[in-house]
């Protein structure tokens, strides 16, 4: 008899409904449950009841770093941070593991610089015992893109995460670890920074996505255009507003409602907090979203939408994935985007719509006057290349680069171990 595969994802941050943890790892999740593999999620200790019954976790971890709680305006204090960080997560998975049968496989979907060096000393003591593959996965930038540059700047301290990214050559080429990350620019990047071989992973959405396209029956009045999660300065809010005010004083015939979701504040570079347009407030035409929303909201939101707009500023998502992006791809929503980023990318691959040069709010509302006078043509165009999103970035293809080979329901698992 085949022993059944298990998994292990851990994701120190996963508390609740809210962020990307819990939707990424839904659907890591169903991914493995629907191929016959047990998996288990190692989380906060604040994880809600719901989330522990629906995706099996299990609360190990008091600290995350994501909760700031080493932020220092002292340098000192921010390297001691990470050292302390490093240390604790070593010791929790440490109890964790040596307790544990075991795992074929274990997941960190979002490593950064807290992380690295706990994954060193806990392959050291677990490879090939109870941790046959790791894959780690990367999704912050280690360099910057200035200027328009397209080779990454790296600053003096990445010489750290150069040093310790290099301790992992020789675990990765025996195959027993796996650095992966969702966007082939930022897998350039960090081959560049250490040398390092990262593999491409495709974005992991739920089947539900799937089940959603075949109902979107487009029905709008008007144009629906979206701008759909958390709020950010790097997503480039400020210049959207910007556009839309600019099309409602010289195009105020334009058939569109925009739909913006700011639910937080947000600051701008100089310290303050970039304030709403008045003018939007009061317009028709604009519906700003000022909460959280659930699975089911969002999902009502975007399928309801015409076009997804997305003018993220360059410098952070030059080699940056964007989720929403692969969804519009996937259910056949035209894209608005930033050129000369991993956007650019995704829609010339597997979508469509119109590119719009960074920060240029003027460009941006002839875009969206663009997009609307065409929106069937342009809707056409996203529907016939949503296959190739949804054949991209199906459950298939992420599991063979989760384990590194094609996975069949209940048949083993080979290893390098």
């Amino acid at each position: 008899m085949i022993s059944q595969k298990k998994i292990l994802i851990v994701e120190e941050a996963l508390k609740n409904y809210t962020g990307h943890w819990y939707e990424y790892n839904k659907a890591v999740t169903e991914f493995n449950r629907n191929a016959g593999i047990e998996v288990t999620i190692a989380a906060h200790k604040t994880v809600s009841t719901e989330v522990i019954n629906e995706l099996n976790a299990v609360p190990i971890f008091e600290y995350t770093n994501w909760d700031g709680i080493y932020y220092s305006s002292s340098a000192i204090k921010r390297y001691l941070g990470i050292i302390r960080h490093n240390w604790y997560i070593y010791k929790t998975l440490d109890k964790f593991l040596s307790s544990s049968e075991g795992y074929d496989c274990v997941f960190v979907p979002t490593v950064i610089i807290y992380h690295w060096i706990a994954w060193l000393f806990l392959l050291k003591k677990y490879q090939c015992k109870k941790l046959k593959r790791l894959v780690l996965f990367i999704r912050n930038n280690a360099g910057s893109y200035p200027n328009n540059s397209t080779q990454p700047v790296f600053e003096k301290h990445t010489i750290i995460l150069r040093k310790i990214l290099q301790q992992y050559c020789k675990h990765i080429q025996s195959g027993v670890v796996c650095l992966g990350t969702d966007s082939q620019r930022h897998a350039k990047e960090y081959n560049l920074l250490a040398g390092v071989d990262v593999k491409v992973f495709p974005h992991p959405k739920t089947t539900e996505l799937n089940n959603l396209y075949n109902n979107i029956n487009h029905v709008n009045k008007e144009v629906v255009i979206s701008c759909l999660g958390p709020a950010r300065l790097e997503k480039g809010i400020d210049v959207l507003q910007q556009a839309i005010l600019h099309l409602l004083s010289t195009k105020p015939e334009l058939n569109c409602k925009f739909i913006i979701q700011w639910n937080r504040d947000i600051i701008n570079a100089d310290g303050s907090k970039l304030k709403r347009y008045p003018e939007l407030e009061q317009s028709y035409k604009v519906h700003f979203l000022n909460s959280d929303l659930s699975s089911n909201e969002y999902n009502d939101y975007l399928t309801t939408s015409d076009c997804i707009i997305l003018p993220y500023r360059r410098q952070s998502y030059y080699t940056r994935l964007s989720g929403i992006a692969v969804e519009a791809a996937i259910l056949g929503i035209p894209i608005i985007y930033t050129k000369d980023t991993w956007l650019e990318d995704a829609v010339s691959e597997y979508g469509a719509g119109l590119g719009v040069e960074n920060e240029n709010y003027l460009e941006l509302a002839e875009k969206i006057d663009i997009m609307v006078s065409h929106i069937d043509e342009y809707r056409n165009e996203a529907i016939q290349k949503s296959d190739l999103a949804r054949k991209y970035h199906s459950p298939d293809n992420f599991l063979q680069c989760l384990w590194g080979q094609e996975i069949k329901k209940n048949e083993s698992v080979s290893s390098s171990c």
